[in-house]
């Protein structure tokens, strides 16, 4: 050990590089910090450039060097860390091709939902298999790549990390950290890389971009040699050309070795914009709501347990920026939060800004702030957050301690450790000491620790974590204060399970994926013979065949594993599950399938929406019950409405206007009851379904005319969409019955934003037809699930169907030279909307004039 020498640790983070010059003892000599931004283009997306982090890597090591006043030449090695997963595409002369998707870009979302579906061994560090997966992660950041930017995907030579970018702009080497691989990559040091997994997903050359690929790639442990500076990165940072760059990883698992933690029954809470809380475990254990065991991610033989929260610092620095002056500092808000007795007088927050990583693991999660009244201030919401994101570390401790991982202490680094208070309250709320080190910056120095062994400063990385590394007090719980907190901890544990119906948006009208009003334009004006708006851009083919939407049909499923067949059908991208509801009361459909217990069931095997088809006399009778049960959207049949004198014993009670409150009058809703004809009952039904929060729908049978009240009804938007069923209802295999699609095409011009789904018989053949047709949601069941390739081949084929019957159609409207919808469509359509209710919403002659009216069509 040589005492004039020095390293360099290096922390890429959320919101700024950080770099420090370390004495061989572990005493910061000096250091410096440079910004740089990131972008937020759309609400769960977050990106940031490559080179920002170059230029501020230059920025901060000079100004480190220049604070520590050290020469270049006493370096002896540097090494960094950096956020984890923020993935960069390199191009094949080392350039990014866009923008890094930021560890929190959780744009993947339904990406991640697939990875944890495609039951690979690889899974088994993510709830021991059972997933989920995050957003964050490498594979479904890059699989959206493959799925939404082919062409950046195809030209990217290099798919890695913000680590693996900054080792190659400073070495020229190529290589990936085992640490990263192994925590984020699904990389197993026994296994390899995931191919199996990557085979599934349909992305097996993700394997071949990684930067350990090759003959010129290789994977590094922490502490490695990388290489040596290159002229021009030397000159860049202020150092010699040749000075040691050691391999990093993670910042919070590098940090792991700055803190000292490296025994079992040890556990490390790093904190920053994020919280991860990382304990060493002396064997291999898996379960539901954290992530691992990692083995050998940080040191050799050594097993590591991971809980982790998103948004922590990053949410009390939102409060700061949006609702405080420019004035106000975090020692002002904490000072009033101290005012604020432990539970805020009732307010209680939730942390999930950036959705949630554990235990939940639910990218659509949200935020919130849930019991306010107008005696809370701004100290009460500022310690409200501040308790949020100590009791999701408390939650965290409690899902880790049920699968028997239970932390002695805690060593804690980061931003919490400025605030006495913030500190406390951790302490309290998970009743266990905290223990504090001199450096509290414990991701740079891990890296220093790192590089200081890759100078043959030290042994190993133990022998130098025992001299570098020093714990300088404790921070106890409060006996009194961990009784209060454990009420705090019990309402914040409650919100999460209360509110996620609303950020999964069970209660919305429209599903997240129907079409706009641009999609659904192009899509469809074109089948009509009209020109489609341009909004500034031509989008092509491609973008009228994104508006349809793939539902596979369970009933051609393997019912003895309906749960394994949803799953299925979401790893697969389809965009739907049909569930047809049958119970053989209605003579059109005798057959019996599945109740609201087993639509329960299947929610909880899926995310995709459930729509449910009741093919049943009394369609009134399931309502409730599905829609407890979780589903999504259900759909009727028109045609037990007209069948009323046949099954009046079925009436049942239903409140009508004019009854008194309370009191019940003889109704139906399973038959046609009053003056007003099936289409009041229709309407009364649609209305019930519509105010429970889901969206509704309106079967046809195939020998049911197109009804013009059903027609009116979808005018007025009391309908969600209409189901054209193409086979008799009951059972699958049937053929296709074309002559159907005439009642499509009639819908589609008189409803052009509707809904229009297409049931039975359909095929790679037949839906070409009826997407030209107007259909824009295809239901398929037998072509699905007994597709020769697989239910994930059959789902591309028909998204293949609807590219070609969009480009077929569009290429016939301008051979036709029409502006409008065909003549045989237009005066059905009129014809419909007069005898149902007269001009269109307040708009002079037909349905086409509404569409003019609306600039949908030019005439």
């Amino acid at each position: 050990m040589i005492s004039d020498c020095y390293v360099i640790g290096v922390d890429g983070g959320t919101e700024s590089l950080r770099a420090a010059v370390f004495d061989s003892a572990g005493h910061i000599v000096g250091a410096h910090a440079a910004p740089y931004d990131t972008q937020f283009p759309h609400p769960g997306w977050a990106e940031q450039r490559p080179e920002d982090w170059w230029a501020a890597l230059g920025q901060a090591v000079r100004g480190a060097m220049n604070a520590a006043g050290v020469f270049p030449h006493h370096v002896a090695a540097l090494c960094l860390d950096t956020t984890c997963c923020t993935v960069v595409a390199l191009g094949y002369d080392d350039e990014p091709l866009r923008p890094a998707l930021l560890w929190m870009d959780m744009r993947s979302a339904a990406q991640a939902e697939r990875v944890a579906a495609a039951a690979d061994v690889a899974l088994e560090v993510n709830s021991g298999g059972s997933g989920p997966v995050s957003a964050e992660w490498m594979i479904p950041k890059a699989l959206w790549l493959a799925e939404c930017e082919p062409d950046v995907y195809s030209a990217a030579k290099t798919v890695c990390e913000y680590q693996d970018y900054l080792n190659l702009r400073l070495t020229g080497r190529r290589c990936a950290s085992a640490n990263n691989m192994s925590v984020r990559w699904h990389y197993s040091t026994r296994r390899g890389p995931p191919l199996s997994l990557l085979e599934k997903l349909g992305i097996p050359d993700l394997a071949d971009k990684w930067p350990c690929s090759g003959p010129e790639g290789a994977v590094l442990a922490p502490g490695e040699l990388v290489g040596g500076l290159t002229r021009a990165a030397a000159d860049h940072l202020g150092l010699v050309e040749g000075t040691r760059v050691a391999q990093g990883g993670a910042d919070a698992f590098i940090g792991m070795i700055g803190l000292g933690v490296v025994r079992p029954g040890q556990m490390a809470l790093l904190t920053g914009s994020s919280h991860l809380q990382l304990g060493v475990v002396d064997s291999e254990l898996h379960g539901p709501g954290f992530f691992g065991t990692y083995q050998d991610a940080v040191l050799p033989g050594c097993h590591v347990i991971e809980g982790g929260q998103t948004s922590t610092g990053s949410v009390i620095a939102w409060f700061r920026r949006t609702c405080c002056g420019p004035s106000t500092s975090y020692a002002d808000l904490d000072n009033e939060a101290a005012e604020v007795p432990p539970g805020c007088e009732g307010l209680v927050a939730l942390d999930h800004f950036q959705g949630n990583r554990t235990p939940h693991t639910d990218a659509r999660s949200r935020g919130a702030l849930v019991g306010l009244t107008l005696k809370h201030g701004r100290g009460h919401m500022f310690r409200a957050l501040l308790e949020s994101v100590a009791a999701g570390t408390a939650l965290i401790l409690r899902t880790m301690s049920s699968a028997g991982y239970r932390p002695e202490s805690i060593t804690l680094a980061g931003g919490a450790a400025r605030s006495e208070l913030w500190l406390q309250m951790h302490a309290d709320m998970c009743g266990l000491p905290l223990r504090l080190t001199r450096c509290s910056e414990a991701p740079m120095l891990g890296c220093a620790i790192l590089a200081a062994v890759a100078a043959r400063m030290y042994d190993s990385i133990p022998a130098a974590a025992e001299v570098m590394v020093a714990v300088e007090r404790e921070v106890t719980p409060n006996q009194d204060s961990v009784i209060a907190h454990q009420q705090v901890l019990a309402r914040y544990a409650a919100l999460y399970p209360a509110l996620t119906s609303i950020f999964h948006k069970k209660f919305d009208k429209c599903y997240d994926n129907i079409p706009s009003r641009a999609e659904t334009c192009r899509a469809f004006c074109a089948p009509l013979g009209q020109s489609a708006p341009d909004e500034g851009s031509s989008q092509g083919t491609d973008a009228n065949a994104s508006a349809i939407l793939v539902a596979p049909s369970i009933l051609a499923a393997d019912f003895a594993h309906l749960g394994a067949a949803v799953s299925e059908a979401e790893a697969a991208g389809a965009d739907w599950v049909h569930l047809d509801v049958f119970d053989g009361s209605w003579d059109r459909c005798p057959n019996f399938t599945i109740g609201p217990p087993v639509v329960s069931a299947l929610r909880s095997a899926t995310k995709l929406p459930l729509d449910c088809h009741l093919a049943v006399q009394d369609p009134g009778r399931y309502v409730d019950a599905l829609v407890a049960a979780g589903a999504n959207g259900i759909t009727f049949h028109w045609e037990v409405f007209n069948h009323h004198q046949q099954h009046q014993q079925q009436q049942r009670w239903y409140p009508h206007e004019g009854s008194e409150p309370g009191e019940p009058s003889w109704g139906s809703i399973g038959c046609c009851s009053g003056g007003g004809g099936a289409g009041s009952s229709v309407a009364a039904l649609a209305a019930q379904i519509r105010s429970a929060g889901v969206r509704v729908g309106v079967a046809l049978a195939p020998d049911t005319e197109l009804p013009a009240e059903l027609v009116s009804m979808a005018q007025r938007g009391e309908l969600d969409m209409v189901l054209i069923m193409t086979v008799d209802p009951g059972f699958g295999g049937q053929t296709f019955q074309s002559q159907v699609l005439g009642k499509v095409r009639q819908l589609r011009a008189a409803c052009p934003r509707l809904l229009i789904q297409v049931d039975g018989g359909v095929n790679g053949k037949t839906a070409v037809e009826a997407v030209a047709a107007g259909a824009n949601v295809l239901v398929a069941g037998t072509f699905l699930y007994g597709h020769p390739e697989g239910l994930a081949a059959g789902v591309a084929q028909l998204r293949r169907a609807a590219v070609s019957a969009t480009a077929s159609t569009a290429t016939a409207a301008e051979m036709r030279g029409t502006v409008g919808p065909c003549d045989e469509c237009v005066q059905t359509a009129e014809a419909l909307t007069v005898a149902s209710t007269g001009p269109v919403s307040g708009v002079g002659g037909s349905p086409t004039d509404a569409l003019c009216q609306e600039g949908l069509v030019e005439l």
